[in-house]
């Protein structure tokens, strides 16, 4: 009698299975850190760009994008957070395929389904950090990022005025100030170009003036002295006033932008709020868009336990094909997944559907996915479950690679 049927037998697990298990641990942790050290800063990188052009253009300092990037980690973690441990299971997996460990560890009397189960571990840590994550940090996160956002973009300036530059305050009006006097904090040598809303445009320079903050503590006022304002309206009249005083020249007062209050968008709202929602009549947020919100999120939290087991049929057919394949086979089949979640539940929000049984019936469709492959995999581990499919596109990569060999190259021109 084999190992395997002996302990199966005696009702015990094989020997040395603690210690298969602590190993395993052992070789996940390293992919799934690396995976997530590297995704996580390649998500951030590509909005990075984008908020660089965004301040630029707000004149919005460019200290503040480490803030905004802060925010944006817990919504990029979420991304991550399941590619990093689907990509770690498969690549232990398919490198003790196929250093033939696992067939060593399977004569032993130790079966897929045992060696899984550290893997599921993890799968269960990760859905309810993924459960805490996406129910209670992103939303915070996402209402901090906005509100910081609106008012980089809205204020566009942190009340500081750097002699010798430029800075923008808010969409309209640009100030320059030649020097400052450290002692009285007075400037001198002002510059402002004002657009207003009719288009009209308003120059003003000044010897001297200072910034005060008004009693109120809301508006900040930029007094002028000893200068003049020069009006241009649409039809290029110009008019001219010379003043003493900010008083004669309608002095430049910038309100601090409030942002709205947390809580007008589904996706800002915690699991508990979207929960307790439901049942106000006067919530600001329609039913239908709390509902699909509050089960999307459940249902992906929860599909991170499964993940272990669609990764590891992947891995052992990635023995038998090339590993590139297999994991553009994984990618689909999830992103494929992932779109019709959103589907589902932009469909409930415009109404059409009641997104609860539909986005539970998908997650029971992958569940049963993700548990036929791998009991397949565990019976028949010499067969793949995926074997089929990635030799068929082992053979159509191998169709289009011939097919661009074939085509001209373009040649250097002689310099």
């Amino acid at each position: 009698m084999s190992p395997r049927a002996r302990a199966a037998a005696e009702g015990r697990p094989p020997a040395g299975s603690g210690l298969v298990s602590r190993y395993m641990l052992r070789l996940l942790a390293r992919p799934l850190a690396g995976t997530l050290l590297l995704v996580l800063p390649a998500l951030l990188l590509e909005r990075l760009l984008r908020l660089f052009d965004l301040l630029a253009g707000a004149g919005s300092p460019a200290s503040s994008i480490a803030q905004l990037l802060l925010y944006l980690i817990p919504h990029y973690l979420g991304l991550a957070v399941p590619a990093a441990l689907f990509l770690a299971v498969y690549s232990v997996i398919s490198r003790l395929s196929q250093d033939h460990e696992l067939d060593a560890l399977q004569a032993s009397g130790l079966s897929l389904a045992r060696m899984a189960r550290p893997f599921m571990a993890v799968g269960l840590v990760c859905a309810l950090l993924g459960g805490a994550l996406y129910g209670y940090v992103q939303p915070l996160s996402r209402y901090a990022y906005r509100a910081a956002l609106h008012t980089l973009t809205e204020a566009g300036w942190n009340a500081t005025l750097v002699p010798g530059e430029f800075a923008q305050v808010g969409r309209r009006l640009t100030v320059f100030v030649e020097r400052r006097d450290p002692e009285t904090g007075l400037l001198h040598g002002i510059f402002l170009h004002q657009r207003r809303d009719d288009g009209t445009e308003v120059l003003t320079t000044a010897a001297e003036g200072e910034m005060v903050l008004d009693t109120a503590q809301s508006e900040l006022l930029l007094e002028l002295r000893d200068g003049r304002q020069v009006t241009l309206d649409q039809e290029g009249h110009a008019s001219t006033l010379n003043f003493a005083s900010s008083g004669q020249s309608r002095p430049f007062v910038r309100r601090l932008p409030i942002f709205r209050l947390r809580g007008a968008d589904e996706r800002e709202m915690t699991l508990d709020e979207l929960w307790t929602g439901l049942g106000r009549p006067d919530s600001p947020v329609p039913a239908r868009r709390m509902v699909g919100e509050l089960h999307g999120r459940l249902v992906r939290a929860a599909s991170l336990l499964l993940l272990p087991l669609l990764a590891v049929p992947m891995g052992l057919a990635a023995k038998r094909s090339r590993r590139s394949v297999a994991i553009l086979l994984g990618a689909v089949i999830l992103v494929v997944y992932q779109q019709a979640l959103q589907l589902v539940e932009s469909l409930g929000d415009l109404g059409r559907i009641d997104p609860r049984p539909v986005l539970w019936l998908l997650f029971l469709l992958f569940t049963a996915f993700s548990l036929v492959v791998f009991w397949h995999s565990n019976r028949h581990p010499e067969e793949g479950a995926f074997d089929g499919v990635l030799e068929w596109l082992d053979r159509a990569a191998g169709w289009i690679g011939r097919l661009a060999r074939l085509l001209p190259r373009r040649t250097r021109e002689a310099r």
